[in-house]
């Protein structure tokens, strides 16, 4: 191979000699010359290859075009040995189909490299001419779910695509990708390496797109290819290589004669892409020693951006005078204001007209801000945006220009700026304003679950992301749904951190821009027309959108069919997302997508013959019910239904599990009546096979829903006959025969039946007894039973035939013991309250309100009360509810009904009869329902009355004395009701607030029934006098003297309703003193809480109260509340003793019959006896401090010698001394600080146990001692220093305060308002305090002025000088007020020299008083 010859800055790169001549035949059998054409593309369609993989391979091979220099046909010097050939007999050699050539070898497929899709599909339509003009016309090598490069290890066998079988099963279980195509570019990959290894190019470092694709690498070397990626050019001379280092950043302008290099030194270079020459070499457009990161060209043509390592951003003003090409450059952003680490301009000149196109916008990412500043028509800032985020991740920025919907609902496309960071991306609309100003309006900002690395917009409603873990993912912005991922790691992603760490130019960068740029790719992940280019550090990949058709053409390719026909239907209703090339109308685009979409289901119904149905049954039946219920489904959803009935039934008739599969899943689209004109024969299947499974409930809710054309009626009716599906019957005989009587009679005979026999209903004759119901319900009504209508011909009739059925006064098979009326008595036997109901709703319509209809609503009341009343044979309630029935209907406006008075008089009796007691209260309920449905115009009050209170109907009681007003009488009722007397409070705040007149009567009452009403509830009867009769609280107290038990209960009451409102109830002393004691009766162990709680009592009474009650711990706070500590503390230090006295017989009960005593530290006793040791601890340092030191040894010694005296005397018990050892050490830990060491010392060696005890037996105290000294010894120097600092800390505030300076404000005495400057008077003194006002001395003296009256009381403490000294500034002390003169010695300033009268510092502390001179030392 040759390298090295430079022709214009173009270098030369010859392949070998074997590659040129294959190049060559290619050519010729291509019937293309060399010379017209780089590379000729052969479809191979004689060898079933696909068209695009050949071509890629082919490209392997392409030499180097060198400009200016004519493509040769050099396969003349190609030179073919001739060789015998081979027999075939001989090797056993099969025959091959056809006779390969040379070019077939070379583009043979391998295996390997190929995607499943590849393997399953064969050879895949060849790309238009369009798009093979574009980027997106790139030929695809593999197409891949993960990422496969050259020379990657697979282990799948070597075989024809020819070779490969359809799979047994319909769907994968992996969902593969079906938005992106992820294709290797295996040419311009090949190059790539090839150029690496042959002429030591170094790797990938940076690439660009455009109409071409350029990759620069790290030897400087840059690399254009075409769309269909053979080499156009190799750019880079050795002297430029040097200068500049490798490729750092790569820009082609939009019409694509240009191309823009920036290297990691700093150059940068323009070359003519037409041609490949260089035509502008730029070595100082930006800051010396940095490197380029960022090249763009903007829309017009003589502008484009550069960005360095030093954060900076120049552009780069390009002109040509007299055809010498010059290049100015500007810088417009300043890397020391903010580093800017990206930038993108936005670029309009695809949509010329949109109103921003007169400006050029360009959107700056620093590593702190995003910057959007207009470069032209003027240099201007519209928009800045704060990052907060992760310092490791880089900013982001991209323009799209994306349709918004406005709030008038109209549309219009404006660019959309999105920026991003870490994981939070935000959009904002840019428009113009009605002054035609750039607006930035805030769109919406999404956080997702990963750090980005890069981003780039595939469309206007996609983005395509790519994560920190090297993972692309696909985002619909609308919805922020995550639809695909695809994972790059393979592809050895290019980063460009040494160029932002500057390594080549002496690492001159700030660790924040080295550190953030670490994994920086914005020059190598690329997106152009809904493709994504990646270069990696071996291959470059293309990630291309699919069209909406290829997509589901792969999704059905990789046997994914229920994804391509979900995503087909998606499509069709207008929901999927990242949908690429469907346009028209929504009605074309929607019978496009649905021919589409059915083509896709009959190949899926195609494959059900596939199905395995060998394995377990369970799995088969689940397999064959899902692909049959998604084609019958979404056949339904399209309205196409033939398939469903012909092809799909075809298919599964011969099956057992394929047909039970399909007639199951018939049933939710026929409950939806999405199928109801089914074939005969298939509704006999449905019916067959589910009366065979036995699932009659669902096949009764089926056949309601079949059109009755196809029901085989004998069948069917002699199974709903045998299974009671009676929803069927009636549908059966109302649509299929139109009678609406004979199902309702045949019914009615079995319910009939069910009623006579007297015994409890079954739960299906229930069922039964309730369809009939609705049945009549819907018939009187004029509706279809179970859903729809009744024609509107026929309602009238049914209306009449159901009506006279119902009142038929015999049954059709009648017989000599039948009873009148069967029908209506067997429904008031069901279900008395529903059917009066249905009635009561049947009687609103039109049918009964004519004169006719009125007639027949009194027939049927008559019927009733001669049923129910006159004949007997129903309960109270059910008598109650008819009569509440026609009280109801007669308490209408327009009611005709007729009932005698005397019939209401005998269910008045009849309901209040003391017959049926267990029933009293549906009895009552009955006649509550009469009476409030207009029955009290059928009854005398007083009668009704005196017949409920013997009844004991308080509720009806209650009703009739509210309506004469008798509002005290209704307490009684409350009362005397056991099921509602706890209601009755309130009642009483209802009565209490509403009739306030009426107060006296009621508190009559409740004074009359106070001890039931605190039975009931002390609490609420409490609150009820203390909201409405506070202040007869201590007569009702005092009226409940002789009954202690209530009286005590209701003062609980009472102060339970004080604690809760806060105090607000004011109770007498009497009172309070009053419920102590009786709490010191009833409740003991409460009495010291609440004395805790409140304060209204005597203490020497209560002292009385609970010394006769012995409640020492209530007798202690007392006594300690009056400051009588030391009888406090005897009473707890008996006590003490008492318990000490029962642990000591417990403990020698044990040793007589040696047993354990660990039952002494766990009884009850020895738990009182620790709770009591604990009080008086508490009690002891509580009121230690306000003692002398003799009177608080009163209270420590006696109980430190008591358990000295207990721990000795059980000192070879091991258990029982320590426990008395530990209480020892906490009575010593308590005292520490309130007895002297020396006195507790002196009592332990004036015990005699320890008199003649050893250290080791006093070590413990000693040591516990020392302990607490030393403890306290380093608390006391703790405290110490704290201090020092803070008087420290206090003083140097002072000294700052002392050495600044205040000015006069004023130049006149705000008391005396004359001039304060009086020279005259060399003596006079001034005071100017800290807020600037200055007086006369001798006036504050005068006036007693300490503070400033201006200012007061903010002001603080003023400094005073002489006249002479007038604007020396000085700050006294808050704490002083300083009076001082300086001396005569000083110099005074001469106004030329010293304008400002001013003196040094130094000059003017030397000059200070002795009490404001301080000594830091000393301090």
């Amino acid at each position: 191979m040759e390298a090295g010859r430079q022709h214009n800055g173009v270098t030369k790169v010859n392949t070998i000699e074997s590659q040129k001549q294959i190049n060559n035949n290619v050519d010729e059998s291509s019937g293309v010359t060399g010379s017209h054409t780089l590379i000729a593309v052969k479809s191979s369609s004689d060898n079933h290859l696909d068209p695009d993989v050949s071509q890629a391979a082919s490209m392997m091979s392409t030499p180097v075009h060198r400009p200016g220099e004519p493509d040769g046909d050099d396969s003349s010097s190609m030179n073919l040995e001739e060789e015998t050939p081979i027999d075939d007999s001989e090797f056993n050699i099969p025959p091959l189909d056809f006779e390969p050539t040379l070019e077939s070898i070379l583009n043979d497929l391998d295996v390997d490299s190929l995607s499943e899709e590849d393997a399953l599909a064969g050879p895949t339509q060849e790309f238009s001419d369009i798009a093979i003009q574009q980027l997106g016309g790139i030929p695809e090598s593999s197409d891949t779910v993960s990422i496969v490069s050259k020379g990657s290890s697979d282990n799948r066998s070597r075989s024809s695509s020819r070779s490969c079988r359809p799979k047994s099963t319909i769907t994968n279980t992996k969902k593969p990708n079906s938005i992106l195509r992820h294709v290797v570019l295996k040419a311009i990959t090949s190059q790539i390496n090839s150029a690496t290894e042959k002429i030591n190019a170094g790797t990938a470092t940076a690439m660009c797109l455009g109409s071409f694709v350029a990759i620069g690498t790290s030897h400087g070397f840059v690399i254009v290819f075409d769309v269909l990626q053979a080499v156009k050019w190799c750019l880079g001379d050795t002297e430029h290589r040097e200068s500049g280092g490798s490729v750092s950043s790569l820009t082609i302008n939009s019409n694509g004669n240009r191309l823009l290099v920036g290297y990691a030194k700093g150059l940068i270079l323009m070359y003519d892409l037409t041609n490949g020459k260089l035509i502008r070499n730029i070595p100082d457009a930006h800051a010396a020693a940095t490197a380029v990161l960022t090249l763009r060209f903007t829309d017009l043509p003589d502008l484009a951006l550069c960005g360095d390592s030093g954060g900076s951003v120049f552009e780069l003003n390009f002109k040509r005078t007299i055809g010498l090409r010059s290049c100015v450059s500007r810088c417009i952003f300043s890397g020391s204001r903010g580093e800017v680490c990206s930038f993108e301009p936005l670029l309009l000149s695809t949509v010329s007209d949109n109103p921003l196109s007169k400006f050029v916008l360009v959107a700056f990412a620093t590593l702190s801000k995003i910057i959007v500043v207009m470069i032209r028509p003027k240099l201007k800032v519209l928009f800045t945006h704060t990052l907060i985020c992760d310092l490791t991740t880089l900013p982001l920025v991209c323009w799209q220009m994306v349709i918004i919907q406005t709030t008038l609902n109209e549309k219009i496309v404006d660019p959309v700026l999105s920026f991003a960071r870490h994981n939070t991306i935000a959009f904002y609309q840019t428009t113009l304003d009605s002054k035609s100003s750039v607006q930035f309006l805030p769109l919406r900002s999404v956080t997702v679950g990963y750090s980005l690395l890069n981003m780039h917009w595939l469309n206007a409603r996609t983005l395509a992301l790519v994560d920190v873990k090297e993972t692309l993912r696909i985002l619909d912005v609308r919805s922020q749904e995550e639809l695909e991922r695809v994972d790059l790691s393979a592809t050895r992603l290019v980063y460009s951190s040494s160029h932002y760490k500057g390594l080549a130019t002496g690492g001159n960068v700030s660790k924040a821009f080295a550190l953030a740029g670490e994994r920086a790719c914005y020059n190598s992940v690329l997106c152009h027309n809904n493709q994504i280019i990646v270069l990696g550090t071996r291959s470059v990949h293309a990630l291309t959108m699919r069209l909406w058709h290829e997509r589901l053409d792969y999704l059905v390719r990789q046997h994914h069919y229920v994804d391509a026909i979900q995503l087909g239907y998606e499509l069709y209703v207008e929901k999927a997302k990242a949908v690429l090339g469907l346009k028209g109308s929504k009605d074309s685009k929607r019978l496009i997508v649905r021919d589409k979409l059915l083509y896709i289901l009959d190949r899926y119904v195609d494959r059900i013959p596939l199905l395995n149905f060998m394995d377990d049954l369970s799995t088969a039946r689940q397999r064959y019910h899902d692909v049959i219920s998604t084609c019958v489904n979404y056949y339904a959803l399209l309205d196409h239904q033939d398939p469903i009935f012909e092809k799909i039934y075809d298919f599964c008739a011969d099956n057992p599990f394929s047909k039970s599969a399909y007639l199951e899943s018939l049933e939710p689209f026929l409950l939806n009546d999405q199928l109801s004109h089914m074939p005969p024969i298939i509704v006999k299947d449905f019916v067959t096979h589910y009366d065979e499974i036995e699932n009659y409930r669902a096949l009764e809710a089926c056949i309601v829903h079949f059109n009755i054309a196809s029901l085989d009626i004998h069948q069917t009716m002699k199974l709903c006959w045998t299974q009671g599906l009676y929803d069927a019957i009636i549908y059966i005989f109302n649509q299929g025969m139109g009678d609406y009587l004979t199902p309702l009679e045949e019914l009615m005979t079995e319910l009939i039946s069910a009623i006579s026999a007297e015994v409890r209903l079954t739960d299906s004759q229930v069922v039964l007894g309730n369809k009939i119901l609705v049945y009549i319900s819907c018939c009187l009504a004029g509706r279809a039973y179970p859903f729809g209508n009744i024609a509107k011909n026929l309602v009238e009739k049914v209306q009449t035939d159901i009506f006279q059925i119902i009142t038929a006064l015999h049954s059709r098979n009648s017989t000599e013991n039948e009873q009148s009326y069967p029908y209506l008595r067997t429904f008031l036997h069901f279900d008395t309250r529903e059917f009066l109901n249905v009635m009561s709703l049947s009687f609103e319509e039109p049918i009964f309100q004519s004169e006719l209809g009125k007639r027949q609503k009194q027939r049927i009341v008559d019927i009733l009360l001669q049923v129910m009343v006159e004949q007997g044979n129903f309960t109270t309630t059910q008598v109650g509810i008819l009569f509440t029935f026609i009280a109801q209907q007669m308490a209408k406006s327009d009611s005709s009904l007729f009932v005698s008075k005397l019939l209401f008089e005998q269910v008045l009796e009849h309901l209040t009869s003391g017959n049926e007691t267990c029933r009293i209260d549906e009895r009552q309920e009955a006649l509550m329902e009469l009476l409030q449905a207009g029955g009290f115009q059928h009854f005398e009050h007083d009668k009704i009355l005196q017949k409920c209170l013997k009844a004991k109907f308080y509720r009806v009681c209650e009703l009739l004395y509210e309506r004469k007003n008798e509002y005290p009488q209704i307490i009684e009722c409350y009362l005397l009701d056991e099921a509602r007397k706890h209601q009755v409070f309130s009642f009483l705040h209802k009565i209490f607030c509403l009739i306030p007149q009426k107060k006296e009567i009621f508190q009559s009452k409740v004074m009359d029934h106070l001890e039931e009403l605190i039975e009931i509830d002390n609490k609420k009867c409490a609150q009820v006098v203390y909201l409405h009769l506070g202040n007869l609280i201590p007569d009702l107290v005092k009226s409940l003297d002789s009954k202690s038990n209530s009286q005590y209960s209701f003062l609980q009451g009472v102060f339970y309703t004080r604690e809760q409102n806060q105090n607000n109830i004011q109770v007498d002393v009497s009172t309070t003193e009053n419920y102590i004691t009786l709490m010191c009766h009833f409740n003991p162990q409460l009495v010291y809480p609440f004395l805790k709680t409140i304060e209204s009592y005597r203490n020497e009474k209560m002292l009385q109260v609970c010394g006769k009650h012995k409640l020492v711990d209530a007798m202690v706070y007392l006594l300690e509340k009056d400051d009588r500590l030391n009888d406090a503390f005897q009473l707890m230090m008996d006590q003490f003793q008492c318990k000490l006295k029962l642990i000591f017989e417990d403990i020698e009960k044990l040793a007589m019959e040696s047993s354990s005593f660990q039952t002494v530290l766990s009884s009850i006793t020895w738990n009182q006896l620790q709770a009591i040791f604990l009080v008086m601890i508490q009690f002891s340092q509580r009121n230690s401090p306000k003692l002398p030191p003799d009177e608080k040894e009163k209270l420590w010694l006696p109980l430190l010698q008591l358990l000295i005296a207990a721990h000795n005397k059980f000192q070879s018990r091991e258990d029982i001394s320590t426990s008395f050892n530990e209480m020892n050490k906490h009575l010593l830990g308590s005292m520490m600080g309130h007895v002297s060491l020396p006195t507790i010392v002196e009592v332990y060696l004036n015990n005699p146990s320890y008199q003649t005890a050893t250290f080791g037996e006093i070590r413990e105290l000693i040591t516990g001692m020392l302990e607490t000294c030393t403890y306290e010894e380093i608390m006391v120097d703790l405290v110490k220093k704290i201090t020092q600092s803070d008087v420290h800390d206090k003083m140097k505030v002072k000294l700052n305060s002392v050495r600044k300076g205040i000015s006069a404000r004023n130049y006149n005495c705000l008391e005396c308002q004359s001039n304060i400057v009086d020279f005259s008077d060399d003596e006079a003194e001034l005071v100017v305090f800290q807020c600037g006002h200055s007086y006369h001395l001798k006036c504050c003296h005068r006036k007693g002025i300490k503070s400033c009256p201006q200012c007061s009381p903010l002001s603080v403490i003023p400094c005073v000088t002489s006249v002479k000294e007038l604007d020396i500034s000085y700050r006294a002390p808050r704490e002083h007020k300083s009076s001082f003169t300086l001396n005569d010695e000083l110099d005074y300033f001469d106004s030329q020299e010293n304008p400002e009268g001013y003196i040094s510092q130094a000059e003017f502390e030397l000059k200070l008083d002795v009490p404001f001179k301080i000594n830091l030392k000393e301090f």
